[in-house]
């Protein structure tokens, strides 16, 4: 049918917009918000029959508390895209202080990206002052409410509000696009973003840490609780898992610490575990989802130690060893196109004396947590690191090296080594789910890369690596030691 062909358009585009605006806060950069002032102006007049909506920043710049108005239904809008409660707030504040509270009946907050899981209703009570009625479960909308109202418009009002999507999320109306006129003479691609997605348990453990370590910490800074924890471990010949974070005065992990014989009991006291939903933790703050990602990190490097990858604190990357500390070479074996071989470890020696060791080249990659809406997602960005001795310490050349074999590398050879590592992650998580062992600790699992398609073709022809000579026989020598 027609009507569901165009919210299947509608639903797919408003997904878009949402990422893109998204995308352009990450890299500070604004003006996607002002621009989607308009848009959503020409949206909500279309779908909620606001006929006389309009953007009073057009009028006055930067007008105070809100961005749309309509005068005849008395509603006002403020768009933008920030969810947390202190712009609720901070909206309310003004809109009241303005004495707009007399002139509109209802305020929505509209948020581009999406809005948190909940809202303190006090604090909005309080930020109202009595003066004006605004609820958080109906108030404070995001592309959920939009879509919902698309499902309920009547089909000539769903195009309207359509086409008016498309005309900014492509810069031109409908009809007069160079693609609308003459289709492209080559097809779309899709393009792979360096992101996988990511999933983790659904309960989230916090407990009090335990009087007597608290006392021992005392008055050192809290980036320094890990080290207060090791060395109380080491004190009590104990060890414990690494992925757990502290944050004020609490130990947070997906361990379950409930359970009697959890890693972490003797840092804890005993009654004082709660379980939470990971969202209503990191929703509450910027500060809580600051340590929710570091609790991804944590628990993917308490993962990784298992497989022989190691974390590099100085550089920020994981970096892989060989499966033995006596190997010259480590390889996976990993499923692309084709089943393939990749070398991720390789200790090469010197070829005129095979008793000294020319450099130890490790494959690494350094990874970031990333929210987008709902969904959490982790960048790979892949690299080299160079070591040397037993301990795999980084080499002093290890800056040259990389910097050498990054001119050297094309866009083709780095996608080649994302593509590796995501299929590999995917890899030990089978062996996690059919492994015998059943890891309890083994919290995080991961998608397939991120794909968008529609993208223009692009000729790459021209991307290919710059000749050089071998490494060894390079002008610019890169020994590792000496």
């Amino acid at each position: 049918m027609k009507i569901l062909d165009l919210q299947n358009e509608f639903r797919e585009l408003i997904a878009q917009l949402r990422h893109e605006v998204e995308a352009a806060s990450a890299m500070g950069q604004f003006d996607a918000h002002k621009v989607s002032e308009n848009l959503m102006c020409g949206l909500l007049r279309e779908l909620c029959g606001w006929s006389a909506l309009r953007n009073l920043n057009t009028e006055q710049s930067n007008f105070p508390g809100i961005d749309l108005a309509d005068d005849t239904h008395r509603v006002a809008i403020q768009v933008t895209a920030t969810a947390d409660i202190g712009k609720v707030k901070y909206t309310l504040e003004q809109f009241i202080s303005h004495d707009l509270h007399q002139r509109y009946d209802r305020l929505i907050v509209y948020v581009l990206t999406a809005k948190q899981g909940s809202y303190s209703q006090t604090a909005i009570e309080s930020a109202c002052a009595g003066k004006h009625q605004f609820s958080a479960g109906t108030d404070v909308w995001d592309y959920k409410e939009i879509c919902s109202k698309a499902a309920d418009a009547e089909p000539h009002k769903l195009q309207a509000a359509l086409n008016h999507l498309k005309a900014y999320l492509r810069g031109v109306p409908v009809g007069l696009a160079d693609e609308d006129i003459d289709p492209p003479s080559t097809p779309a691609e899709s393009l792979t973003a360096n992101l996988v997605e990511l999933y983790f348990p659904s309960a989230l453990y916090i407990a009090r840490l335990s009087v007597d370590l608290v006392e021992r910490h005392g008055k050192r800074k809290p980036g320094l609780w890990r080290k207060t924890i090791r060395e109380f471990n080491q004190e009590n010949d104990s060890a414990v898992p690494s992925a757990y974070v502290i944050h004020s005065g609490n130990l947070v992990s997906f361990f379950d610490l409930t359970d009697r014989d959890n890693p972490y009991k003797h840092l804890i006291e005993s009654g004082t575990t709660e379980a939470h939903r990971p969202g209503d933790y990191w929703t509450i703050d910027e500060d809580h989802e600051r340590v929710f990602k570091s609790l991804l990190r944590f628990s993917l490097q308490q993962r990784l130690f298992k497989e022989r990858v190691r974390w590099e604190n100085d550089g920020g990357e994981f970096v892989f060893l060989p499966l033995e500390d006596g190997l010259n070479q480590r390889e996976e074996t990993w499923q692309g196109e084709k089943k393939a071989k990749r070398t991720v470890f390789a200790r090469q020696f010197n070829k005129k004396d095979r008793s000294k060791v020319y450099l130890q080249k490790h494959l690494s990659f350094a990874v970031e947590f990333l929210l987008f809406g709902d969904l959490w997602f982790m960048a790979i960005t892949p690299s080299w690191f160079f070591s040397y001795g037993a301990a795999f310490k980084e080499s002093g050349f290890s800056h040259d090296n990389l910097s050498w074999i990054k001119r050297q590398e094309n866009n083709q050879q780095v996608m080649n080594h994302f593509r590796f590592l995501s299929a590999w992650l995917r890899t030990i998580d089978d062996e996690d789910l059919f492994s015998e062992k059943k890891l309890t600790d083994s919290f995080l699992s991961f998608g397939s890369a991120l794909t968008l398609g529609g993208a223009p073709s692009l000729e790459e022809s021209g991307w290919a690596t710059l000749p050089s000579s071998s490494e060894e026989d390079s002008e610019n020598p890169r020994r590792m030691f000496g």
